[in-house]
C-alpha cells in the first residue's frame, strides 16, 4: 500500500488547503480547482496528507534545528551558518523580522490551517466509511494539538483557531491565553487518543496512531505543570496524568526497547524498530522525497549540520561514510566530559563518532625524524624530543590506508570554567597523568584531538542523524526518517513525572529499566579509551548493573545552596541530554522546565545576548503586519521584542 509520501497530489492539496484560516498569514487566492474536490475521498486524503507533509519543514535546511538545539546547555555553534547570532549568541538578530522564526510560524499554522480544513470536510464526503471519516477526524485533531503544542512553547499566546474558513479573509486574530491553547491541545489529544488504532504503525506508516497521541499527551501534561503552571493552566492532575498516558504506551505491548543503542539510530533499522513511536517518513526514491519550502532538493537535510572539519586532516578526503563536514553545531566539551559516566555508559560511545579512518592514502603524513609535544599548559610545542623514529621509518607513511586517522579523545585538562562554582560528577586528569597521556600517544601517528582541543572545526562528530545512503557526495536530500517520539523518551516522561509526585518506586523503576539498557551489553566488545584511560575492565562483561541509580543519586545538589536549581529537575534534564542528545527538543526542554536562562549562562559562552525574556520568540511581522487596525506592537508582540 502506498506510503503517505506517495501521494502524486501534493501540489493540488497546497493549492487547496491553504486557503483557509491562514489567509491572515499569507493572502493568496486559488480558483483552478473547486472545494467540491475535498468533498471526494481521493481529494480529501490528499489535503490530510498535506498535514503531514507540513511537517517536513521541520527538517529541512536550516530551519528547526538551530531553534531546538543552538542556544541552550548542550551544544555549541560550529564554524559555518548564518544562524548563529540569533539562535546561539541571542543577539539583536534575534528579531521579529528573522526568517526561520517567521518560516516557523508560517509552516505550522499552515499545518493547523489544513487540519482544520480537512475537518471541515471531512464529513462531507459521500464515498467515504463513518469509520474511516472517524480515524480521519482524530489524525487531524492529532496533528493541529502536535502544531499547537510546537507553537505554544516557543511564542506562548496564540491565536487560537479551530475552525476552518474558506471564504474570508482574516485580519483581526487575537491572541489567546497559554492556558487556553493548552487546554485545546489537551482536548483534541484525548478526543484523538479514544478514536485512533491500537497498532505500532499504521499501515500508510507515518500516520497518527492511539500511542502516538499518548506519548504527547504524557509530555503536554508534564509541560504544563513543570513551569509557569499559572499562565500555563497547570493542575494538580497533571502529574498523574502524565504518568498515566506514559504508562499507557509503555504498557501496550506495541513497542520495546532496542538492547542496543545503537540500533535506535541504525538507517537500516529505522522501519523496523519498535522503539520508535511516530516519525515522519523519508525514501531513498528521489520522485517522492518531496522539495522542502525554500526549493531545495528535499529530503531530511538535519544529517550534514553536526559534522566536524575532517576532511582537511591528514589521510582524510570528503566521502559518503563520514557526511558533509558542515560543522553548524557541535557538542559542549565540557558537558561531554562530565555528562557520561565514560566507564559504564555506552551511550556516548554511540553518540558520537570518535574515530576517522583514513580514506585518502595520498595525504598520508610521512615519519619525521623526531617529535616533540604541544604542552597542555601552555599551549606551545616543547622543546623536548618526545620520540625519535627509528631510521627505517624516516619518510615512510606514517599509517595506512583505512587505518585510524583521527582520534579524538573524550577528555579535559584542567579546570571546568563553566562548572567551577559547584561540584563536579567526575574526576579530571591532573596534570601530569594528562602529559603521561599526551606523550604516550604522540607517538602513534594519527591526529589526536584531545577535548580540551576541540574548536569550532574540530570536535567529535553527533552521528545519530549520519545519512549514508544519499545518491552521492553532494546529495543533500537525506532518506532518513525524522524521529519525533521514541520509547525511551517516554520511560523518561514516566520517571519525571514519578519523581515530581515523590514516588521514587516508580520514578527509579522506569529509570533504570532505561539507563540499564544504556550500559554495555554482555559480550559486547567496549572501545580501547573506555579501559585504557578511564579505567574500566578490558572485557566483555556487562556494565548494566552499574548504570542503576538511587533516590539520594538523583536529588543530590549539585548547585550550591540558593542557586535556585530543583536537584531531581537537574538530574532529568542531564539523563535527558544523556539519552536524547541531538534529539532536537533541548531548547524546549530547557523552557518547560524554566531554566532556558540560567543553564544557558552557566553553560553556554557563545549565549553572550541572553536575557530572560528569550524564553519566548518573538511573533513575527509576516503576522502583525496584517493585522487591522494596526495594533501597537507592544500590545501583540512578546516583551523584550518592542
Amino acid at each position: 500500500m502506498k506510503k503517505i509520501y506517495y501521494y502524486l497530489l501534493m501540489t493540488l492539496l497546497v493549492s487547496v488547503a491553504t486557503v483557509s484560516c491562514d489567509k491572515f498569514l499569507e493572502e493568496e487566492r486559488y480558483t483552478d480547482v473547486g472545494y467540491d474536490y475535498l468533498k471526494t475521498k481521493i481529494g480529501i486524503e490528499s489535503a490530510i496528507n498535506g498535514v503531514y507533509y507540513t511537517m517536513r519543514w521541520n527538517c529541512g535546511m536550516e530551519n528547526y534545528f538551530v531553534m531546538v538545539e543552538m542556544g541552550g546547555d548542550m551544544a555549541w555553534d560550529g564554524n559555518d551558518g548564518a544562524n548563529k547570532p540569533a539562535f546561539d549568541n541571542y543577539s539583536s538578530a534575534m528579531n521579529s523580522a528573522n526568517g526561520i522564526v517567521s518560516g516557523f510560524w508560517t509552516n505550522s499554522y499552515s499545518g493547523i490551517n489544513r487540519a482544520n480544513t480537512a475537518l471541515l470536510f471531512i464529513p462531507q464526503v459521500a464515498d467515504m466509511t463513518d469509520v474511516l471519516k472517524a480515524q480521519r477526524t482524530a489524525e487531524m485533531r492529532f496533528m493541529r494539538a502536535y502544531y499547537y503544542f510546537d507553537l505554544v512553547q516557543h511564542f506562548g499566546a496564540l491565536p487560537l483557531v479551530t475552525k476552518g474558513n474558506v471564504s474570508e479573509i482574516l485580519t483581526d486574530y487575537q491572541r489567546a491565553p497559554v492556558s487556553d491553547i493548552y487546554n485545546q491541545i489537551i482536548t483534541d489529544l484525548r478526543a484523538a487518543y479514544d478514536v485512533l488504532p491500537d497498532v505500532w504503525q499504521q499501515t500508510d506508516r507515518g500516520r497518527a496512531t492511539k500511542w502516538a497521541a499518548s506519548h504527547l499527551l504524557a509530555k503536554v501534561y508534564l509541560t504544563r505543570i513543570s513551569a509557569e503552571t499559572a499562565i500555563r493552566g497547570g493542575k494538580a492532575s497533571d502529574l498523574d496524568s502524565a504518568a498515566y498516558y506514559a504508562v499507557q504506551v509503555i504498557n501496550s505491548t506495541r513497542f520495546v526497547l532496542e538492547p542496543n543503542f545503537s540500533s535506535i539510530f541504525d538507517q537500516n533499522n529505522q522501519k523496523l524498530t519498535k522503539e520508535v513511536i511516530w516519525d515522519v517518513q523519508y525514501t531513498k526514491d528521489v520522485l517522492f522525497n518531496g522539495r522542502n519550502a525554500s526549493g531545495s532538493a528535499g529530503g531530511n537535510q538535519v544529517h550534514q549540520y553536526w559534522n566536524m572539519e575532517y576532511q582537511t586532516k591528514p589521510g582524510m578526503t570528503w566521502d559518503m561514510v563520514n557526511e558533509s563536514p558542515f560543522k553548524r553545531v557541535r557538542p559542549n566539551p565540557q558537558m561531554v566530559t562530565q555528562l557520561w559516566d565514560f566507564k559504564y555508559d555506552a551511550r556516548v560511545t554511540k553518540t558520537f563518532q570518535w574515530v576517522y579512518y583514513s580514506n585518502w592514502a595520498a595525504s598520508i603524513p610521512k615519519w619525521a625524524a623526531n617529535y616533540k609535544y604541544l604542552d597542555p599548559l601552555t599551549n606551545k610545542e616543547t622543546t623536548e624530543v618526545i620520540y625519535t623514529t627509528p631510521a627505517p621509518l624516516v619518510g615512510q607513511p606514517k599509517f595506512r590506508f583505512a587505518d585510524t586517522a583521527i582520534y579524538t579523545i573524550p577528555l579535559y585538562y584542567g579546570s571546568l570554567p563553566y562548572y567551577s562554582s559547584f561540584k563536579t560528577s567526575q574526576p579530571v586528569l591532573d596534570g601530569v597523568k594528562y602529559r603521561k597521556m599526551l606523550v604516550d600517544i604522540a607517538k602513534a601517528p594519527y591526529t589526536l584531538i584531545p577535548m580540551d582541543r576541540n574548536n569550532k572545526l574540530s570536535f567529535p562528530t553527533m552521528s545519530k542523524h549520519l545519512d549514508a545512503q544519499r545518491i552521492d557526495l553532494n546529495d543533500r536530500a537525506g532518506s532518513r526518517n525524522f524521529v519525533r517520539m521514541r520509547l525511551g523518551e517516554t520511560y523518561l516522561i514516566a520517571a519525571e513525572a514519578y519523581g515530581r509526585k515523590g514516588d521514587w518506586t516508580n520514578a527509579l523503576l522506569y529509570l533504570n529499566t532505561l539507563r540499564k539498557r544504556a550500559g554495555y551489553a554482555a559480550g559486547e566488545v567496549k572501545p580501547s579509551y573506555v579501559y585504557q584511560i578511564y579505567g574500566g575492565a578490558n572485557n566483555t562483561l556487562s556494565t548494566a548493573n552499574n548504570m542503576v541509580v538511587t533516590q539520594a543519586d538523583v536529588i543530590l545538589p549539585k548547585f550550591p545552596s540558593g542557586a535556585g536549581f530543583d536537584p531531581f529537575v537537574d538530574w532529568m534534564l542531564e539523563e535527558r541530554a544523556r539519552e536524547l542528545f541531538g534529539e532536537l527538543n533541548r531548547w524546549e526542554d530547557l523552557v518547560r522546565t524554566g531554566t532556558l536562562y540560567e543553564r544557558a549562562k552557566l553553560y553556554n559562552p557563545d549565549a553572550t545576548g541572553i536575557q530572560p525574556f528569550h524564553k519566548l520568540r518573538p511573533l513575527p511581522d509576516s503576522f502583525i503586519d496584517r493585522l487591522l487596525p494596526k495594533p501597537e506592537k507592544a500590545d501583540i508582540q512578546n516583551p523584550g521584542y518592542f
